[in-house]
């Protein structure tokens, strides 16, 4: 697989290095996660939405949110509903409804959610992408992606992290460094969950110019970051 073939370059380079997770970047991400808890899930692209008109029920459809983020809603039309929640979009549906419904009660809910992927490269049994469900851990994708193999350095595993987790476009890409060895020889708790298009990579060598790194091996090679993703800033 591409993924597979190109991450596997950068085990080749020389030793480097990329700076650990903070203890206030590790905050930030827990603040981020408990807040997209706190305001509800937002509608991705792929997601399959169940609309119902209780009093005219000939309007109820089950329709899948395109890849622009739009759906095609009956008697409205095209309608942007990617990074809403299922309320903000039903509300959203009673204003366009409400110049020829009185008093349009709508209700929307998500019927099955769309597949979103993380990937996982290097030194691992069988790199590639895999499907991201809430809660996915960094060890448990690389457990998923057919585990370390022995050449695997545990306590470098790179995590590349593209902005926002749930924005409509992703504004930097991150890379920070994860010490798995002491969760997997010492049962440490992992310090953070996954989030949708999360890159892992585990190396055989410490890898440092992480601007370089990424530009080369995540950036210019994987299609998603190549075609949402600015250059990572400095002092990443």
């Amino acid at each position: 697989m591409l993924l597979a073939g190109a991450l596997a370059l950068a085990g080749c380079g020389p030793s480097v290095t990329v700076a650990p997770f903070s203890a206030a970047e590790l905050a930030r991400l827990h603040d981020e996660a408990a807040a997209l808890e706190t305001r509800g899930y937002r509608i991705e692209p792929g997601d399959t939405l169940l609309i119902k008109y209780p009093f005219h029920p000939e309007m109820d459809q089950e329709t899948v949110v395109r890849p622009d983020g739009t759906i095609s809603a009956s008697g409205v039309g095209a309608l942007p509903a990617a990074g809403l929640t299922a309320t903000e979009l039903a509300e959203e549906l009673k204003a366009r409804t409400a110049n020829r419904l009185r008093d349009p009660d709508i209700t929307v809910s998500i019927s099955k959610y769309g597949e979103r992927p993380v990937y996982v490269g290097g030194e691992v049994g069988r790199p590639g992408m895999l499907v991201y469900r809430k809660g996915l851990t960094p060890l448990q994708a690389i457990v998923a992606a057919g585990g370390f193999l022995p050449s695997a350095r545990l306590d470098s595993v790179i995590l590349v992290r593209a902005g926002p987790p749930n924005g409509a476009r992703r504004d930097a890409l991150v890379a920070r460094r994860l010490d798995l060895k002491r969760v997997v020889h010492a049962g440490d708790a992992e310090s953070l969950a996954l989030f949708p298009h999360d890159v892992l990579f585990v190396p055989r060598t410490r890898i440092a110019n992480a601007n370089i790194w990424v530009r080369q091996h995540i950036t210019e090679l994987i299609p998603f970051f190549r075609m949402n993703m600015p250059t990572m800033p400095a002092g990443f």
